[in-house]
């Protein structure tokens, strides 16, 4: 699996969410964050993530160096027990996010590719690291920089395939528009769910697996500054069947950054989604129940057990779902 390193778990650094607040809108509301939201582990996890039971452990990807010549991303763990981290895979084909297999032998990963190998929809087998391509290409181009994926209880594999690696200087122009895919692996079968997008990018599913939640992320395309005025919502549509989506409808805009990341509770059908000021918790119909600040944001999130686990760059943050008693 890699050497570990010993790094700082959370209790061991002070929250700075307090001095935050008097930035965010007023709108916004922010939870009590002393005793349910604090930094867990400092490392370069900047996506991912994904709780792997068996092992007690958190899987993510790593923040990509795009000044440097061998731009890599590397597939890394942390032990929730001990804080420790490990490498499974120190150079992947870019990956960037991930989910666990329904046996939880492998990992389903999003990978973007680069310049000279396509980008694709793998599995990375958990025990060596071994890796399988699902699919890498739609009516024989390839994809443009897969960047969400996530399996249904179907079995259908669902995933956005936004134009950011080329927008970054990783990978070619695109041959396909940007779009959101449906990927049956009995079958083989793959089928454009929705192009209406502006920039697809993060993907959920709702707990009884009828509402397909989308994010939409325009207002930063990897090339430009931000845009304000550019999509930064929070969408929603009716999961009809496995292949097609309902009416697509925005329910949430985040006033800062983008929402990127994002997944949902089972016991109420809650969104958390990472966003530029943090981690934001909508209900299923897109009203803010709480934020969770983390300066520079958020970009991914999983949940493990009672809390949330957050990549953020520099850090992977943990946030109780509900206060300790």
């Amino acid at each position: 699996m890699g050497s570990f390193r010993r790094v700082v778990v959370a209790g061991q650094l002070a929250v700075a969410s307090v001095v935050l607040l008097a930035a965010l809108p007023s709108s916004d509301l922010a939870a009590d964050t002393d005793d349910r939201h604090a930094v867990f582990v400092e490392t370069d996890a900047h996506e991912g993530p994904v709780a792997v039971p068996a092992s007690n452990r958190i899987y993510f990807t790593t923040k990509p160096d795009f000044t440097a010549n061998d731009t890599h991303i590397a597939i890394r763990f942390v032990d929730v027990s001990t804080g420790e981290v490990g490498t499974l895979t120190p150079r992947s084909n870019m990956a960037n996010s991930m989910w666990l297999s329904k046996d939880g032998r492998s990992l389903l990963v999003a990978e973007q590719g680069s310049l000279e190998t396509p980008g694709a929809i793998s599995r990375i087998d958990l025990a060596d690291g071994s890796r399988t391509v699902v699919v890498d290409a739609f009516e024989g181009k390839p994809f443009n920089s897969p960047n969400k994926v996530i399996e249904a209880d179907s079995g259908w594999i669902y995933f956005s395939d936004p134009d950011y690696g080329h927008n970054q200087g990783f990978k070619p122009p695109p041959e396909l528009p940007m779009a959101i895919y449906a990927h049956d692996p009995a079958t083989g079968t793959t089928k454009v769910l929705t192009d209406a997008l502006d920039r697809p990018h993060g993907l959920a599913l709702s707990p009884d697996q009828g509402v397909l939640y989308m994010t939409d992320t325009n207002a930063i395309d990897g090339k430009h500054a931000y845009d304000p005025s550019a999509t930064r919502a929070v969408l929603a549509a009716p999961l009809l069947a496995p292949d097609r989506l309902g009416p697509i409808e925005t329910i949430a805009t985040v006033p800062v950054g983008i929402p990127d990341g994002l997944t949902t509770t089972a016991e109420d059908g809650h969104l958390w989604v990472g966003a530029g000021d943090g981690l934001r918790r909508y209900t299923p119909d897109g009203d803010l129940v709480e934020l969770f600040p983390v300066a520079g944001g958020v970009f991914n999130v999983t949940r493990y057990g009672d809390a949330m686990y957050s990549t953020a760059d520099t850090a992977i943050w943990r946030t109780r779902m509900t206060p300790e008693k």
